[in-house]
């Protein structure tokens, strides 16, 4: 038969593993024997086949399923209270009821009407976005052209800009057609100077005169205005007209480009925020009076009660606790937390009812551990299981033995018979046709006495525990 290699391995490595006490072992076992002359007997004993469970002890006290402290949403007085302790209330049963509801539910409509208002302020910013941009476009339009107008009129008031050559000369034309026919009517009414002076004659070329001196100055002025240039107070006007178009037009392109891609992004903001903070008003209004009715969340035992009718509340009041299922607060020594993991079963003796186990499942773990007195612990909860929990009361202290580990109708060797090859490696002698014989084993679980034997051995197999002196 081929040896495995795997095996072979093994071989060397407890070869190089059991030392010298091993050796010795072995030297004992088949040499003569010359310890002061005392004689030396291997001690024995058969792989049996049995139960092994690993225990982790610690103490507890029973606490309810779930227990809750209740009372109103917002400070106030108590009107009505439908519970003492020892009662037992189902779901949804109403405990106590505030005595200011009616300032509550006015609250709430406030808060409502708030909430109104900021919505629809906020509506109104996008409803009226259409508008306000075509406003804008116009009002664009409008001071652009009011520039174009003031630019215009002030270039035309301008020396040298006022007229053109030929209207120039077209007045001075004038000018000079008008003093002569000025002259000419002056000549005459000169001729006539002889007549008195209200002779119809010479009252006529008077009048023709004063026709023709009106024409001449005023062809004068109309050439004086074209070739001339404003005054200092009419530049001064000039200049603070073409200003204040360049101003509009500037504040109306401004109002333009901030409705150009719809409302102004800051006074939406500012409108959203107005609305949620009515919400969160509103909201806060609402559990005050939802919670002025203090309401069972789940049914069960009330515990405690310390308020009266009329008492003026501002915190909890009444405690209530399932005791449908109780739990059990444990606290185990900190070396046993290898054993003491969510799921594994227990057994409980309450100190009240020592002929009595309970049992139940680890359904917590704490993740740090609790210290007082200077003494580490594990604390976590047990969950009773459904059937007689009937005379169990809050606060009974019990012994619980957390079941770390089992394993049922497997081989189990002495822990004596166990030698150490490695970090998680064993073997054991086996003593076959008179001799021992290191064989590697797979091991399972252990305690103090045995330890389960997954591969290796065989129930029934003897082994060697160790070797005594006899004499």
């Amino acid at each position: 038969m081929r040896l495995n290699r795997r095996w072979i391995g093994i071989g060397i490595v407890i070869v190089l593993l059991i030392g010298i006490p091993t050796i010795a072992y072995l030297l004992a076992f088949n040499g003569p024997s010359e310890s002061n002359g005392a004689d030396e007997e291997l001690q024995t004993a058969i792989v049996r086949q049995g139960d092994l469970v690993l225990f982790a002890s610690g103490s507890g006290s029973l606490v309810p399923g779930r227990e809750v402290d209740l009372r109103f949403g917002a400070s106030g007085p108590v009107a009505e209270l439908n519970v003492q302790v020892g009662d037992v209330v189902e779901a949804g049963d109403v405990l106590a009821v505030a005595g200011d509801r009616e300032q509550l539910e006015a609250a709430v409509a406030s808060d409502e009407l708030a909430l109104l208002e900021a919505q629809e302020a906020l509506d109104a910013i996008f409803e009226g976005a259409d508008l306000t941009a075509a406003e804008a476009l116009l009002d664009l339009g409008k001071a652009k052209d009011a520039l174009e107008d003031a630019q215009r009129t002030w270039q035309n008031q301008q020396e040298g800009y006022r007229a053109s050559s030929t209207t120039i000369k077209a007045a001075e034309a004038e000018v000079t057609v008008a003093k002569a026919k000025m002259n000419k009517e002056e000549g005459e009414l000169g001729g006539l100077s002889h007549l008195p002076s209200d002779d119809p004659q010479r009252a006529q070329a008077y009048k023709d005169f004063a026709a023709a001196q009106q024409r001449y100055w005023s062809a004068l002025a109309n050439l004086n205005w074209y070739t001339g240039h404003p005054t200092e107070t009419q530049q001064n006007l000039l200049d603070g007209e073409l200003a204040l178009a360049e101003a509009q037009l500037a504040e109306a392109q401004a109002a333009q480009d901030l409705v150009i891609d719809g409302p102004d992004p800051t006074e939406i903001r500012m409108a959203e925020l107005k609305v949620a903070k009515a919400e969160a008003e509103l909201a806060v209004s609402l559990r005050n009076l939802e919670e002025s009715v203090i309401v069972a969340p789940f049914g069960g035992t009330i515990l405690e009660v310390t308020a009266d009718v009329g008492d003026t509340v501002s915190g909890p009041f009444i405690k209530l606790a399932d005791l449908s299922l109780p739990h059990l607060e444990v606290f185990l020594d900190e070396t046993d937390a290898d054993k003491f993991a969510i799921g594994y079963e227990a057994e409980i003796i309450f100190d009240a009812l020592p002929d009595a186990i309970f049992t139940g499942r680890v359904i917590q773990v704490d993740p740090s551990l609790n210290t007082q007195g200077g003494v580490s612990t594990v604390q976590g909860l047990i969950q009773l299981d459904m059937g007689a929990t009937d005379g169990l009361l809050i606060g009974m202290n019990a012994a619980v033995d957390v079941v770390g580990g089992r394993a049922e109708g497997v081989p189990l060797v002495p822990i004596e018979a166990l030698r150490e090859l490695g970090p998680g490696e064993f073997a054991v002698f086996v003593l076959r046709d008179g001799e021992p014989r290191l064989t590697p084993v797979e091991v399972g679980l252990m305690d103090f006495t045995f330890a389960e034997i997954i591969s290796g051995l065989e129930v029934g197999e003897t082994i060697t525990t160790g070797i005594v002196a006899t004499g």
